[in-house]
């Protein structure tokens, strides 16, 4: 896996606080080369404007009419991404079959406590009801993971069935160094343990659905391509 595809799964539209329709996005992705697009819209946070449990079979119908169209072009994978912080998303009000009907889910600020995020046991133990791919969003690995070994850091996460996300959007550096590239040791060390995905966080530039390069050169770097989702 990973070999031969080049997959963005952290997108946001007009169902949230993205400025790009649906279709935008992913024919954007195709004209690019991209063969995996994941929709990502946030979901049930005060954090920013965000998708509904009203409008989810809206969303997700739109996802589906998108698929259709662009089926052998571009497979497009419909998702969400979840605020671990318990103070902007209450996750028991979130019904788990929504989730379930998804290609995947996304959760950001897991084990992030200085943005308030719950801690990734809470967040496992939320999970373990889904039976979709679940992935940690954009995290910032010296905060997030400080202090834990790798093989028992990898060892949660595969508790869990986490995949961790490489994240190019530039929020997501220190320094001016991208989260994940300073994490460059502990990541090598979760080799062959843990999955990968690659997202930009698209939202007001359509350049970001294609800024997958910075990413794939690092995931070469290190020989973590066989450990990309798709």
């Amino acid at each position: 896996m990973g070999k031969g595809t080049v997959i963005n799964l952290h997108t946001h539209t007009i169902f949230s606080d993205g400025i790009f329709d649906i279709e935008t996005i992913v024919s954007e992705g195709a004209r690019k080369g991209l063969t995996h697009i994941a929709i990502t819209d946030h979901f049930e946070t005060t954090k920013v404007c965000s998708l509904s449990k009203r409008d989810f079979k809206r969303y997700l119908a739109t996802i589906e009419t998108i698929k259709e169209k662009y089926e052998g072009t571009i497979t497009v994978l419909a998702g969400v991404e979840i605020d671990a912080n318990p103070d902007r998303c209450d996750l028991s009000s979130i019904p788990t079959e929504m989730l379930n009907s998804l290609d995947l889910v996304l959760f950001e600020y897991v084990n992030d406590f200085l943005n308030g995020g719950a801690d990734i046991e809470t967040i496992g133990n939320f999970i373990s009801e889904l039976i979709v791919p679940c992935g940690l969003a954009h995290p910032d690995f010296e905060i997030a993971f400080v202090g834990i070994h790798p093989d028992d850091l990898a060892r949660l996460l595969s508790q869990y069935n986490f995949f961790i996300e490489i994240n190019t959007a530039k929020p997501y550096k220190r320094n001016g160094v991208a989260f994940y590239e300073r994490a460059e040791d502990l990541i090598a060390k979760l080799k062959g343990k843990v999955r990968f995905s690659i997202g930009t966080d698209v939202h007001r530039t359509l350049s970001e659905v294609y800024n997958v390069s910075p990413a794939y050169n690092f995931a070469r770097k290190i020989g973590i391509e066989e450990d990309l989702l798709f």
